[in-house]
């Protein structure tokens, strides 16, 4: 594997070890047993639209990798 390489695969990496927090994040707002704050809400969406951004990247970076 060469250096450009074991970047990509180090990026993809970082990015499905947020797509797991962002789950782990998403499973406590779904899960809270009360209605949500404003804030709790915003953060909510701010996750969602981050993961579309992440699926994006990951599209990209799997297009130019060997996987």
């Amino acid at each position: 594997m060469g250096l450009e390489s074991d970047a990509k695969t180090a990026r993809i990496a970082a990015l499905n070890a947020e797509i797991d927090a962002i789950h782990s994040a998403n499973t406590f707002y779904w899960r809270q047993g009360r209605a949500a704050t404003r804030e709790a809400r915003a953060e909510y969406r701010r996750r969602l639209d981050r993961l579309g951004e992440i699926r994006k990247e990951l599209a990209k970076l799997r297009s130019l990798t060997d996987f």
